[in-house]
């Protein structure tokens, strides 16, 4: 758990970092209470339709897994399967199919290559195979640089045994950016997305995603920091003031943020809004 707090720590200290002087902070007094209702009214609407992408994306791993049924696990009934499952969100990377002893039997685009390597020491396919539920990964590196995170679905024959699984890989941070951007536009808030255990993986600074871990002494003059990244840690949702420095590490300066809790499966990921205070 210390870790995790470390880690979120981190996080808001990089987004409070990010929104300092971005936009002129919202004045104080009864503004304030406008300015919480907008935050929350914000991230409500995010919450939603970050949800909503989630759940498409998880619906169609579903009824790919349930067309793999009679359409087998390779050849072009299947990779026409995962294709629609390509087309149903643009954070949508790759979709593969994975049989029970672990070997990738069809994947798209063509291009991944990822037909016929065994996949059946990752801890997610393990998990589903163990289960026989689906179940929403936490973020990994890609290969080629940047992260994602999948959606895994078992995959059953007619007599109900479990034959395999369709893996649905998406890209968390343009799921979650795209709304965010719409969401604070013309706003003095920043949005940022964390797992409930504190890796980054939205935040309008993209060298932020992915990121966990850091120097410790740098907090040990803002305990508040670490107050309010125990409070994300165990709580669903939320309300924090804080202090940190300002950009470029300059003077202090107060924020506050609001977070919520999105996720599919038990995986959790934790949005945050967050503005400057006067």
């Amino acid at each position: 758990m210390e870790s995790h707090v470390w880690a979120i720590a981190l996080a808001l200290a990089a987004a409070s970092l990010l929104c300092a002087g971005c936009t002129a902070p919202a004045e104080s007094g009864a503004s304030d209470d406008a300015a919480r209702v907008e935050m929350l009214s914000l991230l409500g609407g995010m919450q939603g339709a970050v949800t909503g992408n989630l759940t498409a994306i998880d619906r169609a791993a579903a009824e790919t897994a349930a067309g793999l049924e009679s359409a087998g696990l390779s050849g072009p009934r299947a990779e026409a399967l995962l294709d629609g499952a390509l087309a149903v969100d643009p954070s949508v990377y790759s979709a593969i199919v994975v049989a029970r002893n672990g070997t990738v039997t069809a994947a798209r685009p063509a291009g991944i290559g990822l037909v016929g390597s065994n996949l059946g020491e990752q801890a997610v396919v393990r998990e589903v195979f163990d289960r026989k539920a689906p179940v929403m990964s936490d973020l990994f590196p890609l290969a080629e640089g940047g992260y994602a995170a999948t959606i895994e679905c078992p995959v059953f024959s007619p007599d109900e045994k479990m034959i395999g699984l369709v893996s649905v890989a998406f890209l968390p941070d343009r799921l979650v950016g795209g709304h965010a951007e719409a969401t604070v536009k013309g706003t003095p808030y920043t949005v940022m997305a964390a797992q409930s255990g504190g890796r980054v993986l939205y935040d309008a600074d993209p060298e932020e995603i992915g990121k966990e871990t850091f120097n410790e002494s740098l907090y040990a003059d803002f305990p508040e920091v670490l107050d309010t990244a125990r409070s994300f840690s165990d709580n669903w949702s939320g309300h924090a003031a804080y202090s940190f420095y300002d950009t470029g590490f300059g003077g202090v300066v107060r924020k506050e943020a609001y977070w919520t809790t999105v996720g599919l499966h038990g995986t959790e990921w934790r949005l945050v809004i967050i503005r400057p205070l006067v």
